[in-house]
């Protein structure tokens, strides 16, 4: 009698034991900006309007919940929404979704061929600034999230991983590449799987890659979500009907895609897509899918002073006090969700990932971009050997350090409980 007491209590004070029906909701929405507003993500462009629409810029949001929580993660085809953006999409969405508005995070999939003026301060980056043409991007990914809110129905839940080396590659010059064992690429392919509880088949595939979505340079004018958008259509015509794939950007600060064949731009990234698509199928096959889980999240919001580098004009950008957060999801205890506000470095990458593994997890999803575009977010060393990447971190060099440090706090309080023997 007395040791099913003590299991009855373990079990009524682990957390992971409350296991509890799954209901998920996705929806898409268009957010390409009217033609003729300037694209995002090269200086090179000179702001110049856009002269066209390669393939629709959407917001593509999926909505989980499970007991008492409930959850919105909405991937935009973006450079990256700031902080308040973020704030503004769930100012809209909150309320008619029924979700507390930290709950919903929004994810950049960081195409360089996306809308711009956006940004009153970074015009050299995204154009002259229109601020309706900001409040579209706000509306329509909060639309998108009251869509999916609104589709809510039974769901399974699981996920897996593959791989796609040769991929991606270490881009920044610190450190140099006579150091290769300090220059890590992740090749990880996340995959995230909800499945129709009444039918069994694919509802969403959230997929997870770290690579920047540039192999579109600064020639194109036209809006596109770049390979990302590739990845998904192949995907979905893999799976068949009725499913809706969502790419989630990964700690892409130092990591470029590596360009497969092609004859154009266009045709490289149709290709690179393809690959990345075909993988996530690959994976769906090893996943098994279950109709109950346990959802944990948690929050870290921040109040950063910007350190702008030296040089850098655009003093506009950041208020003196400006607000973040870094984030973080678990399901079933174990895999983790950590969504970070700005390009992660791939190095700071790597030792998120491997505290997580440390602490229990089987599988980390790093979510860059998320909830803010707050610029790179890299190392002490490579702040200060003066790369590009430190050239676009207007945080200072402890930043990074920071943004991981509260990585570590969040998963801690989220990690799977341990019984000693």
């Amino acid at each position: 009698m007395r040791i099913l007491c003590v299991l009855l209590l373990l079990v009524a004070s682990n957390p992971w034991s409350a296991f509890a029906a799954i209901q998920a909701g996705v929806a898409k929405t268009d957010i390409t900006p009217p033609i003729g507003t300037p694209l995002a993500g090269f200086s090179a462009r000179l702001g110049k309007a856009s002269t066209g629409v390669h393939d629709p810029l959407e917001a593509r949001a999926l909505v989980l919940a499970a007991g008492d929580e409930k959850i919105a993660l909405v991937a935009v085809d973006h450079l990256g929404y700031d902080h308040a953006m973020v704030e503004r999409v769930r100012a809209l969405a909150a309320q008619p979704a029924g979700l507390p508005p930290e709950r919903i995070l929004v994810m950049a999939t960081h195409t360089h061929s996306g809308g711009g003026a956006f940004w009153d301060g970074l015009a050299f980056l995204s154009g002259r600034y229109d601020p309706k043409v900001r409040a579209l991007y706000e509306e329509r990914a909060a639309e998108a999230v009251k869509l999916a809110a609104s589709s809510m129905k039974p769901a399974r839940l699981g996920f897996g991983s593959g791989a796609l080396p040769g991929m991606s590659r270490f881009r920044s010059r610190w450190p140099p590449e006579s150091m290769p064992e300090l220059r890590p690429v992740d090749p990880e392919l996340g995959v995230l799987l909800v499945e129709d509880a009444a039918t069994s088949k694919p509802m969403a595939v959230l997929m997870n890659f770290a690579a920047h979505a540039t192999l579109l340079g600064a020639d194109n004018m036209t809006f596109s979500s770049d390979w990302p958008g590739y990845a998904r259509t192949t995907l979905e015509r893999l799976t068949g009907g009725g499913v809706m794939a969502i790419y989630a950007n990964g700690a892409q600060g130092t990591i470029s895609p590596r360009p497969p064949k092609g004859k154009t731009a266009f045709e490289r990234a149709e290709n690179l897509g393809a690959i990345v698509g075909i993988e996530a199928y690959k994976v769906l096959h090893t996943i098994t899918a279950a109709d109950e889980a346990t959802l944990k999240f948690t929050r870290a919001p921040l109040t950063l002073k910007p350190r702008l580098p030296a040089g850098f004009t655009a003093l506009r950008a950041f208020d003196e006090s400006y607000p973040s957060e870094v984030a973080c999801i678990a399901i079933d205890g174990k895999v983790a969700m950590v969504a970070v506000p700005g390009e992660l470095s791939s190095i700071l990458n790597r030792d998120v990932k491997n505290r997580a593994r440390a602490l229990g997890f089987q599988q980390t999803f790093l979510l860059g971009i998320t909830n803010d575009w707050a610029g790179y977010i890299i190392s002490e060393d490579e702040y200060r050997h003066k790369t590009y990447e430190g050239s676009m971190s207007f945080f200072g060099p402890h930043f990074g350090s920071l943004i991981a440090n509260e990585a570590f706090q969040l998963l801690e309080q989220l990690n799977p409980p341990t019984v000693k023997k």
